[in-house]
């Protein structure tokens, strides 16, 4: 292995390594996506139901709709990405 390519390697691992801020914003947005994941299941399987003076009803049917469309949206762009198998 030549000098050069043993420099032209390391710079590699080094390029491919994420710097702070990035692994800072896949953590932050990991969190995030578990807890607005958590809210959806807990909307689901009717955990918030039943609590009047927290409006809960408004708060069901204001997270099935944000499901919903989430799902929408999803399924949208899905569809208008390219796909490998075709």
């Amino acid at each position: 292995m030549s000098p050069r390519s043993a420099d032209h390697a390391a710079a590699e691992r080094q390029s491919v390594l994420p710097s702070p801020v990035r692994l800072a914003s896949r953590l932050l947005a990991s969190v995030g996506w578990t807890v607005l994941g958590l809210i959806a299941w807990f909307i689901s399987v009717g955990t918030l139901g039943g609590y009047p003076q927290v409006h809960s009803a408004l708060l069901t049917t204001l997270g099935m709709i944000a499901i919903a469309l989430t799902g929408g949206i999803t399924w949208i762009v899905d569809e208008r990405r390219p796909h490998d198998d075709e």
